[in-house]
């Protein structure tokens, strides 16, 4: 099996994930409140941008690349974008006081001027990482050597 650039920029996106979705299920007190510290203060939706950076990786290694980067975006646009809004919206009924004060970063795209202020304000907590399922994000990166075998096998098996 050949490592190319589009693989090795797989592997840096899926290690980007876990770090992302590890960092914020560690800070996430799900149901207690408007999270905004840590991660929280440079994007709306860390756990979303992870898994998101998951999907990206995987569509990257299969096949075409227009089709992959097709499928990222309907899978971002239909079932993404409509969850966080929905989510939004929970959290503004569920926390009104919160929610007034609250000045939410951007939804997907980090603001990283505002990086000292998350590690000022983080408050990582393993058992919240666990119980968030932070760790979970580990199963694609265990998965996607047997998947890029696979792929190799599939490609093996397909006469030219």
């Amino acid at each position: 099996m050949r490592v190319n650039a589009r693989f090795l920029f797989a592997w840096i996106l899926m290690l980007f994930g876990f770090g992302v979705r590890l960092w914020g299920s560690g800070n996430l007190r799900k149901n207690q409140e408007i999270t905004c510290s840590g991660i929280y203060v440079l994007v709306r939706h860390p756990l979303y941008v992870g898994s998101l950076a998951f999907f990206l990786a995987y569509f990257l290694t299969v096949g075409d690349l227009k089709v992959g980067l097709t499928l990222f975006g309907l899978l971002l646009l239909l079932v993404y974008y409509p969850t966080m809004l929905g989510e939004e919206e929970y959290l503004t009924l569920k926390f009104p006081g919160q929610f007034s004060r609250y000045s939410p970063p951007p939804r997907l795209f980090p603001d990283l001027r505002r990086l000292p202020e998350a590690m000022r304000t983080d408050r990582f907590d393993f058992t919240a990482a666990y119980r968030n399922l932070g760790f979970r994000g580990g199963w694609f990166i265990l998965a996607l050597p047997l998947f890029l075998r696979l792929l190799d096998w599939i490609q093996t098996q397909i006469p030219a």
